[in-house]
Formats: C-alpha cells, sequence, structure tokens
C-alpha cells in the first residue's frame, strides 16, 4: 500500500509536498503457507515444553471432560496439546457474543481443509508470486468449545484426535508457525542489547544458549528479525522524534540560513527528514560542482538509513552540504530527498554526482537532475573488481 504523507519545512516553508510512496510493510517470511478461514498466526500464550509434558497421556475422554473459565485458557490447553503431538493449530470458526464472551469458539489442524479450485487451475495465487506449496490435506483434527451461560464456564463440545496426515518429528514441533512467537522479554533484550551495538544474530545466539536450545528457545532467528521490523514500524516513537525537531527548531533560530524538511506518514510517524545549515549552504554555493551521494546503514537504533551530501573545496578538503535519515531505499524516497536538497540550495545543481551505483539512486537522478553527470565511486568499482574477478579472470 502507497502511504501518503505530508511534508512539513521548518524554515524555508510551511508548504505541503506532494504525496510520495514508501512501503511501511515488508513481508514476513514463515516456514508454511496457509489458507483463509481465521489465522494461524503465532500467538502469544507462552506455551513451554513444561506445559506439554503430560499431554501425550490425554485420552478423549479426559478432553471432554475438561471445563475453562476463560476463553485463553482453552487456546492454550489446545496449543499446549498441539505442542505434545507434533502439529499446528489455528483458529477456526467462532460464534455470537454474549455479554462480552464468545459463545463459541473452535481450533483446528493446519492442515483443516483444501485448497480452492481455482487457486489450483492458476500458474500463480493471483499477487504476482508462484504457487505456493499445498499444505492442506483435508485433517479433520478439531476442539471446540462452548459457553455454558448456567454454569459461567467454558465446556468442550467437540475432539477429534485423528490426524489424515502423518505428524511431525518431536524435535521438529517447536519450528511449526503456530508455535513460534517471539514474547516481550526476548524482544527487550534484544533491544537492550542493539544500543550496545550487539547485532540481533549474536542475540538470538545469546537466548538460544540462555534457554538450552534451538528447540526450546520457542523462535527462530528470521522471527526476531521480522518482530524487530514491525516494531520498527509500529511503536510511535514520539519523544524521540519530538525531540529531534525541536533540536532543528533551536538551530534554525540561531541559524537565519538554517534549513530542515521532514515528511510523516498516516500515522504521523516521522518517516524522512533532511537539514542543513548556513555553512554548507556557502560551501556548496563555492565549491558544489560534484556532489559525493552516499548512503550508510546501522548507524542508530532504529535502524534508518543515513545519507550524506559531500563535496570537495579548492583545498581538496571535505566539505559537508547536508544530511538525510530516511525510512526506506526507494527511488521515490531518494527522488523526494534530491528535489529536498536542490530546494533548499536555490535550485543550483551539480555538474556532477558519485555515488556507489544503488539502481534506486540513478532513478532518482535521472529524476531530479537528468543534466547531470553520474559516475561510479571508485572505491566501489576496486571492492566489486577485487570481489567478483579471480587471478585467472585477472
Amino acid at each position: 500500500m502507497e502511504a501518503s504523507e505530508t511534508a512539513e519545512s521548518i524554515h524555508l516553508s510551511d508548504d505541503t509536498e506532494e504525496a510520495i510512496h514508501l512501503s511501511d510493510t515488508e513481508e514476513v517470511i514463515h516456514l508454511s503457507d496457509t489458507e483463509d478461514n481465521e489465522t494461524d498466526e503465532p500467538i502469544d500464550l507462552e506455551v513451554s515444553w513444561e506445559d506439554v509434558l503430560d499431554y501425550r497421556k490425554l485420552i478423549v475422554e479426559d478432553v471432554m471432560a475438561k471445563t475453562f473459565k476463560k476463553l485463553e485458557e482453552a487456546e492454550k490447553f489446545y496449543y499446549s496439546y498441539a505442542l505434545a503431538i507434533s502439529f499446528g493449530p489455528r483458529r477456526d470458526t467462532r460464534g455470537g457474543l454474549f455479554e462480552g464472551k464468545l459463545r463459541r469458539r473452535q481450533w483446528v489442524c493446519n492442515k483443516q481443509g483444501y485448497r480452492d479450485k481455482k487457486l489450483l487451475d492458476r500458474e500463480t495465487d493471483g499477487t504476482g508470486r508462484n504457487r505456493r506449496k499445498l499444505t492442506r490435506q483435508g485433517c479433520m483434527a478439531k476442539f471446540r468449545v462452548n459457553y455454558m451461560v448456567d454454569e459461567g464456564y467454558y465446556a468442550v463440545r467437540a475432539f477429534d484426535e485423528d490426524h489424515s496426515h502423518q505428524c511431525a518429528n518431536p524435535r521438529q514441533a517447536a519450528f511449526i508457525r503456530s508455535h513460534r512467537n517471539v514474547d516481550e522479554v526476548a524482544l527487550g533484550n534484544t533491544n537492550t542489547m542493539t544500543k550496545v551495538s550487539i547485532r540481533p544474530c549474536h542475540a538470538f545466539k545469546y537466548m538460544v544458549e540462555q534457554s538450552g536450545g534451538y528447540i526450546t528457545v520457542g523462535f527462530t532467528r528470521n522471527d526476531l528479525y521480522n518482530k524487530l521490523d514491525q516494531q520498527r514500524h509500529t511503536t510511535p516513537f514520539e519523544s524521540d522524534s519530538e525531540g529531534a525537531l525541536s533540536y532543528m527548531s533551536a538551530l534554525a533560530a540561531k541559524d537565519p540560513h538554517f534549513y530542515c524538511r521532514f515528511s510523516v506518514d498516516d500515522e504521523d510517524r516521522l518517516v524522512n527528514i533532511f537539514w542543513r545549515d548556513g555553512n554548507s549552504y556557502v560551501d556548496y554555493m563555492c565549491w558544489g560542482d560534484v556532489l559525493v551521494f552516499d548512503s550508510t546503514y546501522n548507524t542508530n537504533v532504529y535502524g534508518r538509513l543515513l545519507v550524506l551530501f559531500v563535496g570537495s573545496n579548492n583545498h581538496r578538503g571535505s566539505i559537508l552540504c547536508g544530511v538525510g535519515i530516511l525510512g526506506d531505499e526507494t527511488a521515490d524516497t531518494y527522488t523526494w530527498l534530491l528535489s529536498t536538497f536542490l530546494d533548499s540550495m536555490k535550485g543550483k545543481k551539480p555538474t556532477a554526482v558519485i555515488t556507489d551505483g544503488a539502481d534506486s539512486m540513478h532513478i532518482a537522478i535521472g529524476r531530479v537532475m537528468p543534466e547531470a553527470r553520474h559516475r561510479l565511486c571508485s572505491w566501489h568499482l576496486s571492492r566489486n573488481a577485487h570481489t567478483n574477478l579471480n587471478s585467472k579472470d585477472a
């Protein structure tokens, strides 16, 4: 989905800019694909191996005699049972509400039902991706509870333990999508380690060692990265963004030639920001014929892209012409950044631009500075040659 954004300028103008296209979502990586109905998303139930030790001994009569005060207790019970038997459950149908409580809820095996025939007749599933692997096998395993109004609890009214397929190996059960979940403790530990320059992959290895292995840690490395990405796009860090904008306003009050412009998304979250001071403006006007346009990763705790506009004076010294922090590296985002940069420099365009060769940068330069000569950085050329050429090719 394309997010409509509002751009604001602290110094030069308060105009709103045209919407730019940013993607605030990233496809989550899963081990298995699923069909429609409700969901088989991982649920934060804190199911552990200690909870499932006695579930393998349960028989149908034991399960049918169960009662639960809350629906969450019934869900945790069936997920614990599924972990013990080594299959993945998912939510299925549900009934209406009675005094704020669901009258009925059913869970099934994630291989319940069959894929729609119209999808089987297509080469793709309608989203532009290749057809996904078939996972539905008509499994009849299910678990349903009904709310007993007079008694005030949930009672089991249907339970089928038979599967039409072979369940997973017990050592693989923890890796089924339904049983993987990054809890708040693991996420908090990762965020703390990230602040002291410990990468998430190393934090994951530490948690694996602490928990006793990959089976008991409760999630995979990709799950952790996906959770961090979800946090980055959904956590409204108003205090930091407001503090940054307040700092920019203070600089603008001291420097009459200071320039800053930023953009926000539909949820009023800061997405992109560009700024330069009066010295950068004077330097660019004097020595702005050649501009180095480079981006740097992993320079802040938010994982945003840092972009520097650097030039060279007549003493061969580097001059900083502007700084940008971006939410992504799409061509539309770079177009917004370059347009904002030129606006801050009264429309003066460089004669040549040097980049690292990124396709999105090349597209943006062609849109905003079509007359400028685009050159590649010699350091990147040397590194690519060293990486891709061996002694036989040389």
